[in-house]
């Protein structure tokens, strides 16, 4: 089981500090709100079927929520990530998985993402 705490930093920003506030049927629930923005980490594991074989999943989502301005001269925005990443459950191996996952998170930090979120492809 993770900690009860979670920090997290986007982009140039202080760390926040997420706090568990729920955790059941193999997942957690990270949150912290203050007067200015949401931040939400979700964690959850599954199993799925898919082309008759049985898979372990993982998935990983961040959500955060910059509120709009009391004076109405900005919006509400909305940022989301997330990734999914599974292994077959009979002959899977837990620690290439990890190494594929952060081989992903690394290519797409240092290379790919900012062309990404511009439409490159």
């Amino acid at each position: 089981m993770f900690a009860n705490t979670i920090s997290v930093t986007i982009g140039a920003d202080s760390a926040r500090v997420l706090t568990r506030v729920n955790q059941d049927n193999f997942g957690s629930t990270y949150r912290l709100a203050t007067a200015t923005e949401f931040t939400e980490l979700v964690v959850r594991n599954s199993t799925e079927k898919f082309g008759g074989l049985l898979y372990d999943r993982h998935n990983a989502e961040l959500r955060s929520t910059v509120y709009a301005a009391a004076d109405g001269s900005a919006p509400e925005k909305h940022y989301v990530a997330s990734t999914t990443f599974r292994t077959r459950r009979s002959g899977g191996d837990p620690t290439r998985l990890a190494d594929v996952t952060k081989a992903l998170g690394t290519v797409l930090s240092s290379t790919l993402v900012a062309g990404m979120v511009q439409g490159e492809s």
